[in-house]
C-alpha cells in the first residue's frame, strides 16, 4: 500500500468522529449494533473520507477477523471494533502499513474505546436515571421521551466526538511517523501478528456456537478448504455447500424423530402463532411498539438498570392505550423502569408477553375486577425470569452466529476492496431480523406466557438453532482456512541438503498451524475462561518474540 500525506484534516477527522459518535451513542437503534461490532461499515465511512475506499477496505477486512464473535452480553465488549478501525484505517493508509500489519494498531485503540463507553453508561447512569425516574412520577411521556432518549445521545457524543477528533487530528501523525521509523524486522513481527490474530476471533465465534457435538461440521470446512484449494472456489460456493449439509443433516434428525412429514408437536411456533386469540392491539400498533423498541434498545443503557428505560420507552404507546388514568399510567410506567437487561431480538417475545399481561390487567381494573388483575409481581417476575433465557438466545443466535454468518459470507469482498463487503452484511441483516424480529413481538404478545415454551421448548425453533449453528461452524472453517496465516521459515542444512519445517510440516498435515492455533485458543476459552482481551495480549506478545527470533 503506498503511503498518502501523515496527516488528517481537522474536516477529515471531524466526520469520522462524527461516525463513531453516531455509531457508539447508538443513535441509529438497532442498526447500529452491526456498526459497532462490526469495523467493516467504518472502514468505509473512512475510505470514504480520505478518498481511499479500496485500501480502507481491505484494511478493515484484515480488522474484522481479529473481531469475529465480538458481542456485548451485558453491554460492554472487551474492545470496540469500530473505535478500532476509525483509528487504524487512517494509519494504515497514511503510513502504508499492509492490512495484516494494521491489525496491531488496532488492538489497543479497541481496548481504550471499551473504556469510553463504559463512560457512557455511567454518565447515562448518574444524569439519566434520576431523570427518567422524576418523568416517570409525573407520568410524562415527553419528559421521558428526552431523558431516555435524546439525553443519553447527547450525553454520548460529549464523550466520543472530542476524544476521537483529537486521537485522529493529533495521534494518527504521530502513530504514522512512528510506524515510518520501524525496522523491517519489526514490520515481520507486526505480520506474524496480523496473520495469526484472526485465529482468536474465530475462536471466540466457536464459543458463542456453543455446539461441540457439531464441531466435525468445522473440521469438514477446513479440509475441504485445504484439499481444493488449487480449485479456488469461492467462499459463496463454499456456504452454499454448507447450507446444503446443515439441511440434510436437519432432516436426517427429523427422520430419526418421526417429524419429516413437517407435522410438529403441538407447540409448533407458526402453529400457535396463528392459532392464538386477537387482543385489542392491532398490528400497526405492535409495530410501533416494535420500532420503539428495536431503535432505543441500547440508547439510555445504565450500570443501574441496564436497559430498562428502552423497554419503558417502547411500551409506552400501548400502556396509554391502556390505561386512561395518570395515576394508573404512572404505575405502569414505573413498573417498566426498574431493572431489565436482555438482545434486541430475543427479547422482542418479552415485549409482546409483557404488553398481554398489561391488557389483561388493564381489562380486569376498568371492569372492577381487581382480584382478577394479574398483579405487578407477575407482570415483574415474568420479566426477570425470562430475560436470562431469551438474552443467550439472542446473543449466541442473532449476534453470535446471523451476523457472523453474513460476515463471513461477504468478507472476501471486503478484502478485495470491494465496498459491498461493508454494506452488504448489515442490510441484509437489519432487513432480516426487522421482519422476524416482529414476528417474534407478535407471537409474544398473541400467545403471552406460553410464547416461552414454545420458543424456547419448541422442536421447530431447536431445528433452526441446529441448522444455523452447523452453517455457523462451517463459514469458521472455512475463514480458518483462508484467513488465518501462520507458518514457520525455520530451515536447516544436513549433509548439504536443507530442510524446510514448514514444507514437513505441509507434507504430513497441510494446515496444521493455523487449525493448531484456533483450536488451542477454543479450548482455552471452553475450558478455563472466555477471557477475549487477556487472549489477545498474550497472543501479541507470545507472536511478537516469535517473529522477531524468526521463528514464525
Amino acid at each position: 500500500m503506498q503511503a498518502q500525506a501523515v496527516t488528517l484534516t481537522i474536516m477529515q477527522s471531524a466526520l469520522i468522529s462524527l461516525w463513531i459518535s453516531i455509531v457508539m451513542t447508538r443513535s441509529t437503534g438497532y442498526s447500529s449494533t452491526a456498526f459497532r461490532y462490526s469495523p467493516l461499515m467504518t472502514g468505509l465511512i473512512v475510505g470514504i473520507v480520505l478518498g481511499d475506499v479500496p485500501n480502507a477496505m481491505m484494511v478493515t477486512a484484515a480488522i474484522q477477523l481479529i473481531y469475529m464473535g465480538v458481542i456485548s452480553p451485558g453491554g460492554s465488549t472487551p474492545s470496540e471494533p469500530a473505535v478500532a478501525a476509525a483509528v487504524a484505517v487512517p494509519v494504515a493508509i497514511l503510513s502504508g502499513l499492509k492490512p495484516t500489519e494494521a491489525v496491531t494498531v488496532a488492538i489497543p485503540v479497541g481496548l481504550l474505546g471499551s473504556y469510553l463507553y463504559q463512560l457512557r453508561f455511567f454518565l447515562n447512569t448518574v444524569v439519566v436515571t434520576p431523570l427518567v425516574d422524576k418523568y416517570v412520577k409525573q407520568a410524562d411521556e415527553r419528559g421521558i421521551t428526552f431523558a431516555s432518549i435524546f439525553l443519553p445521545i447527547i450525553l454520548g457524543f460529549a464523550i466520543f466526538f472530542p476524544a476521537m477528533f483529537i486521537t485522529l487530528y493529533k495521534g494518527v501523525p504521530l502513530i504514522t511517523e512512528v510506524v515510518k521509523l520501524m525496522s523491517g524486522r519489526t514490520i515481520h513481527a507486526l505480520e506474524v501478528i496480523g496473520g495469526a490474530l484472526p485465529a482468536v476471533g474465530i475462536a471466540v465465534t466457536l464459543k458463542m456456537i456453543g455446539k461441540k457435538s457439531l464441531m466435525p461440521f468445522f473440521l469438514l470446512a477446513y479440509f475441504l478448504v485445504i484439499i481444493l484449494q488449487s480449485l479456488e472456489i469461492n467462499i459463496i460456493t463454499f456456504a452454499i455447500l454448507g447450507a446444503i449439509i446443515s439441511y440434510l443433516y436437519v432432516l436426517v434428525i427429523m427422520e430419526k424423530e418421526g417429524e419429516i412429514s413437517g407435522e410438529l408437536e403441538e407447540n409448533d411456533i407458526a402453529k400457535d402463532a396463528n392459532s392464538a386469540g386477537e387482543g385489542q392491539f392491532t398490528d400497526r400498533d405492535l409495530r410501533k411498539i416494535w420500532l420503539r423498541w428495536r431503535y432505543a434498545n441500547e440508547i439510555p443503557h445504565t450500570f443501574d438498570r441496564m436497559i430498562a428505560f428502552s423497554f419503558l420507552w417502547s411500551l409506552i404507546p400501548g400502556l396509554k392505550k391502556l390505561y386512561k388514568s395518570k395515576e394508573d399510567l404512572s404505575e405502569a410506567y414505573e413498573r417498566h423502569s426498574q431493572f431489565f437487561n436482555t438482545e434486541c431480538i430475543g427479547g422482542a417475545p418479552i415485549v409482546g408477553m409483557t404488553l398481554s399481561l398489561e391488557e389483561q390487567r388493564a381489562r380486569a381494573l376498568s371492569e372492577g375486577r381487581k382480584d382478577e388483575a394479574v398483579s405487578e409481581e407477575v407482570i415483574n417476575s415474568t420479566k426477570v425470569s425470562l430475560m436470562g433465557p431469551f438474552a443467550a438466545l439472542g446473543d449466541s443466535i442473532e449476534e453470535g452466529t446471523i451476523q457472523y454468518i453474513l460476515i463471513a459470507l461477504f468478507l472476501p469482498l471486503a478484502s478485495a476492496g470491494n465496498f459491498l463487503g461493508g454494506i452488504l452484511p448489515w442490510l441484509i441483516w437489519i432487513i432480516g431480523n426487522y421482519f422476524y424480529g416482529f414476528y417474534f413481538l407478535k407471537m409474544g404478545y398473541k400467545l403471552g406466557i406460553h410464547a416461552a415454551t414454545t420458543i424456547l421448548g419448541g422442536k421447530s425453533m431447536r431445528y433452526i438453532l441446529t441448522g444455523l449453528s452447523i452453517l455457523g461452524l462451517f463459514m469458521m472453517g472455512v475463514l480458518t482456512a483462508s484467513y488465518v496465516d501462520v507458518t514457520t521459515p525455520l530451515s536447516w542444512t544436513i549433509s548439504g541438503k536443507t530442510f524446510e519445517l514448514q514444507g514437513i510440516l505441509d507434507s504430513i498435515f497441510p494446515g496444521l498451524l493455523p487449525l493448531a492455533t484456533v483450536i488451542i485458543i477454543y479450548l482455552y476459552f471452553d475450558r478455563k475462561e472466555l477471557n477475549v482481551l487477556k487472549v489477545l495480549i498474550s497472543l501479541v506478545i507470545i507472536l511478537a518474540i516469535l517473529g522477531l527470533l524468526n521463528i514464525l
